[in-house]
């Protein structure tokens, strides 16, 4: 049986997404590492929320209705607050833009529409090395 890789692809999926906004922040902007801290941050963000999303699907599906809304809102909020908290310390510290931060948190849902074609990406790379 196959290991379920939909969680890689779509992390896979961030980070191409990622590097894409990375290469237009270089043309576009003049503060390179300023802007490079907060996508990643963003990313970062990203990639962990997309984590602990699975892991709450994983652990609601053993709950009741009742518990498992409880579970998910829970859930749902706590992503939030990780979120909120980076966004704090970014604007407090300085140290990334709190704008490309935003745009870097992005990526998490458009690779989820990406994660088809990563998936094809991933079968064709996986058929090409068992060829060989």
């Amino acid at each position: 049986m196959k290991k379920e890789n939909t969680l890689i692809e779509l992390l896979v999926g961030i980070f191409l997404l990622g590097i894409v906004i990375q290469l237009v922040c270089v043309v576009v902007s003049k503060n390179y590492l300023y802007d490079a801290i907060g996508l990643w941050s963003g990313i970062l963000v990203g990639g962990i929320s997309a984590i602990h999303m699975k892991r709450t699907i994983e652990d609601v599906l053993d709950l009741g209705e009742y518990h498992a809304k409880k579970y998910v809102r829970n859930a749902y909020l706590k992503r939030m607050l990780v979120a909120l908290v980076v966004m704090g310390a970014v604007l407090y510290f300085q140290v990334g833009n709190p704008i490309t931060l935003l745009v870097g948190i992005f990526p998490l849902k458009l690779a989820a529409y990406l994660q088809p074609y990563v998936h094809r990406l991933f079968l064709w790379i996986e058929s090409h090395r068992s060829s060989e």
